[in-house]
């Protein structure tokens, strides 16, 4: 695996170019930034985030700590966010539960996923894989959705909380399917997983990142992938599409997010170190190796989508209240 080390040793000091930037960002200059990942550690969400963190340090010129803040589907990261101090020097990273889970989970969260946030920049995206324990009775997606079929609203599933994107897959999947299950719903996406392996819930719906080593090393068993091709780490594992599921493909992008009123020039550094990054030979291995995806998307672009995201995420939350 292409470790950061090698991606540090990749990145050259900063050019000319970002000069401006530079001398805009000195008077804050020498504080850490603090990046809030609104995920358990060990997930797909954190693995990116930790990936990008060092060589960032290294193009911003102050440490970029990673600080993992879990919970209610992803918001209790992106509300931490939105209340802190706007100097740049908080961060969040996270993905469309950014939106989701303001919108069907935790009631208490407060944010405005648009108008609370400037957009710094997207960087990737990934898919998820529907898993069982290794020993489990539902050896192909076929034998899962018969047994929902059979005892409706009985076969449980984890999550990583009510909005959470392994919440939502699940929903995605019963109104697809016409089928229901037992929502069991976590803190975060690894207890989801350790409770899966063990056996206490059925199946979960994951990224890459938390279950790829569970898979390899035969401790849960992959039934498909939600996106439009084979996984190359998985080649042997069909899609959504290849299990009689026509539509079942959900992925979610990942990246940063700065509370609304910090520094335009903070904002643009980190998107410019971001980009860098994003296009590194070393990134592309990172996310190959992961089964993840490079999806750059810079300051601009991903502000001005963000109503489209807004939109999108609150009409799935509308299926979440029927589901």
């Amino acid at each position: 695996m292409i470790s950061r080390r090698h991606l540090l040793q990749a990145l050259p000091a900063l050019p000319a170019a970002l000069g401006p930037a530079i001398a805009l960002a000195q008077p804050i200059a020498g504080k850490p930034i603090r990046l809030l990942v609104a995920a358990s550690a060990g997930t797909t969400v954190d693995a990116a985030a930790r990936f990008a963190a060092e060589p960032l340090s290294r193009i911003v010129g102050v440490p970029v700590v990673v600080e993992n803040r879990p919970g209610a589907g992803g918001a209790i990261g992106s509300e931490a966010v939105a209340k802190s101090p706007a100097d740049g020097h908080t961060l969040l990273f996270t993905g469309v539960t950014h939106f989701s889970a303001r919108y069907s989970g935790e009631a208490s969260a407060t944010y405005d996923p648009v108008k609370d946030f400037k957009a710094v920049a997207r960087i990737c995206s990934a898919a998820l894989a529907v898993v069982v324990a290794a020993d489990s009775p539902y050896k192909t997606m076929a034998d899962l959705l018969a047994a929902m079929k059979a005892r409706p609203g009985e076969v449980d599933y984890g999550s990583g909380g009510v909005g959470s994107t392994s919440h939502l897959c699940t929903v995605i999947l019963n109104d697809l399917t016409r089928t229901s299950a037992k929502h069991i719903p976590y803190k975060g996406n690894t207890q989801a997983v350790t409770d899966t392996v063990a056996g206490i819930v059925a199946f979960t719906c994951q990224g890459s990142g938390g279950v790829l080593p569970l898979i390899k090393a035969g401790r849960l068993r992959a039934l498909a992938v939600t996106s439009r091709n084979r996984w190359e780490a998985l080649p042997d594992v069909p899609t959504g599409t290849e299990c009689g599921i026509p539509g079942f493909e959900v992925a979610s992008w990942m990246g940063a997010f700065a509370p609304a009123g910090a520094p335009d020039a903070m904002v643009a550094l980190v998107s410019d170190g971001l980009a860098r990054i994003a296009r590194s030979p070393e990134f592309k291995a990172f996310c190959d190796k992961q089964s993840m995806f490079v999806e750059l998307v810079e300051h601009r672009a991903f502000q001005a989508s963000l109503p489209a995201e807004d939109a999108r995420w609150r009409r799935v939350a509308e299926l979440v209240k029927r589901s």
